[in-house]
């Protein structure tokens, strides 16, 4: 080899020729190696750099001698499947997406199935317990009746005893009304206090008072109706009334004292033992099925009538009854009128009736204190006064002499029917106005304008 600055361990032999084949062609001479270049300073020639750098690329080449150069570099292509396998390769995935489609229905109908039965159980178990939660309020109503009874049969068969002894009133000055008429009635809490002068019943040495009042009275109002009592020669006054204040009456502004008391669990006790051991009665303002509650909740009897008699009597157009019965001199009137067209055709039949009548008043059947009241002054119609006097002169009726005289507005006495009275014309044959003719229907169409 020849000798130069590349002699190095690292250089490759000179190809020699070999003896062993006759027939390959003889190796060519290595090429000359250019002449050196001027070493630098810093570090070796160029020729010895590229030297090396070949050496290093022919020890980075694999060995031929370990087989395929490329075998690690190259993707073998697969054959071709055969036919049979394929088509039961497609089968297979073409099954399993099918399957998994149905088995998304399925899951989709039974999750809409679970969600509709549950409902349906949801449902039904809300139905079972309102039919449930009737059945025991049914059961306790029924309960209270009996109690109720029992104690009111008991009442009446030992009351001329009971009178003869000490006893307590529970008086609850409640104006139990519908919930729609409270909520338009002004001063709602005051109208049920405004009867503390049921406290004065002290005047009989054998009555003690519990007044239920819808605020705790001030300590000089009691002091002054006590210092009243004692003027009176009543002893004892604060020793012989008790004012209960029901600790739940500010849940709503138009609670009635009844409902109020017995939404009171304190003062439910206090009147139980304020009544504990001695003869007592419930004695209310209007009585209605939430007065019985609380007379069954205090195991008192009830010291008057019961709802539907109460309801009866205390009506405008039955007192008037009553006092038709019991043959007191009644006016004209008009009572159970339900709608516009009834109003006014019993209107028209009365005035034609009684065209001396001038002012005609309409109450409601089941108010009170003068609420709902309104009055029509015939004078101030001229139509209808010249129809009137047109009716009176061609079929000559004087009519009746009066005053006043009530009958319904059918646009507010939607609780009830209403009546009409006359407080100095004496009683007819037939009260009842009478069907009318051509006149009273000039006369309703005059009163409709």
């Amino acid at each position: 080899s020849p000798s130069g600055p590349l002699s190095s361990a690292r250089a490759l032999p000179p190809i020699s020729p070999t003896s062993a084949s006759n027939h390959s062609l003889p190796a060519l001479p290595a090429p000359p190696f250019p002449a050196p270049a001027p070493t630098s300073q810093e570090g070796g020639s160029a020729i010895e750099h590229f030297g090396t750098f070949c050496t290093e690329l022919l020890e980075a080449a694999p060995d031929p001698s370990q087989g395929d150069l490329f075998g690690g570099a190259l993707v073998a292509v697969p054959e071709a499947p055969d036919p049979e396998v394929a088509r039961h390769a497609a089968a297979t995935v073409i099954a399993a997406n099918w399957r998994g489609t149905c088995q998304r229905r399925n899951f989709t109908r039974l999750r809409a199935r679970d969600l509709a039965a549950r409902r349906i159980q949801c449902s039904w178990a809300a139905a079972m317990t309102r039919i449930m939660t009737k059945m025991e309020v049914h059961r306790l109503q029924e309960e209270g009746r009996r109690v109720q009874a029992a104690l009111m049969e008991e009442l009446g068969q030992e009351w001329f005893q009971v009178k003869q002894l000490k006893r307590v009133e529970v008086h609850v000055c409640s104006v139990t009304v519908a919930e729609a008429r409270r909520g338009r009635m002004d001063n709602y809490q005051a109208m049920q206090a405004a009867q503390i002068g049921r406290i004065f019943r002290l005047i009989d040495p054998k009555r003690d008072v519990i007044l239920v009042a819808p605020r705790a009275l001030h300590e000089d109002i009691l002091d002054y109706y006590a210092k009243i009592m004692q003027f009176r020669g009543i002893r004892n006054p604060p020793g012989r009334f008790q004012v209960v204040v029901p600790e739940n009456m500010g849940l709503s502004s138009t609670l009635s004292l009844s409902q109020g008391l017995l939404c009171s669990p304190k003062a439910l006790r206090r009147i139980r033992r304020l009544v504990s051991g001695r003869p007592a009665v419930l004695v209310p303002e209007v009585v209605t099925p939430t007065e019985l509650k609380l007379s069954t909740e205090l195991r008192l009897p009830l010291f008057g009538a019961g709802p539907r008699n109460m309801a009866l009597s205390a009506s405008k157009s039955n007192a008037k009854k009553l006092a038709q019965l019991a043959e007191l001199p009644t006016g004209p009137w008009a009572v159970d009128i339900y709608d516009e067209d009834e109003f006014f055709t019993s209107l028209a039949g009365l005035v034609v009736r009684y065209p001396h009548v001038r002012m005609w008043l309409f109450k409601i059947d089941d108010e009170r204190d003068s609420r709902g009241h309104a009055y029509i002054d015939l004078a101030r119609m001229r139509d209808l006064s010249e129809a009137v006097q047109g009716h009176v002169a061609e079929h000559g009726q004087p009519g009746a002499d009066g005053v006043a005289s009530e009958t319904p507005d059918p646009s507010v006495a939607h609780d009830g029917g209403a009546f009409v009275t006359q407080a100095s014309a004496p009683p007819a044959d037939d009260d009842e106005p009478a069907i009318i003719g051509a006149t009273a229907e000039e006369v309703r169409q005059v009163l409709r304008r």
